[in-house]
């Protein structure tokens, strides 16, 4: 793990913001570790123009959805809901004992990715 890295990335907050003109959020509860996240999507003609996050968990769920809401930017809703832990992990190499993070990352990017289509519907 590139602790360096991971102490910029929580000093930062690279997209933790409540994103005043989402399209949709979605709020998540981790119950796991009591984590709670909220994601917020701009979407814009099916393309997502902006993505932030707030969240009251720790160092490593900040540094999972700093990752996945730069990765989301600029893509649809369908290949942003195709990202996984993988791809988080490939951005930020997680220690063993925090692997779960990305995948929380995930499920909560999903559902505002979901928030954000129903919203889209209606």
């Amino acid at each position: 793990m590139d602790f360096d890295r991971y102490k910029k990335m929580n000093d930062e907050k690279e997209n933790s913001r409540v994103l005043e003109d989402a399209t949709a959020s979605f709020t998540y509860h981790n119950g796991a570790c009591g984590d709670g996240y909220v994601i917020y999507l701009k979407v814009k003609d099916g393309v997502i123009e902006d993505a932030s996050y707030t969240t009251s968990g720790c160092g490593f769920g900040l540094a999972a959805l700093a990752v996945i809401t730069k990765l989301v930017k600029g893509k649809t809703l369908d290949e942003a809901a195709k990202i996984g832990p993988a791809e988080i992990e490939a951005d930020f190499a997680f220690p063993e004992k925090r692997r779960n993070y990305p995948a929380t990352a995930t499920e909560a990017m999903a559902g505002a990715i979901q928030a954000a289509r129903e919203k889209m519907a209606a």
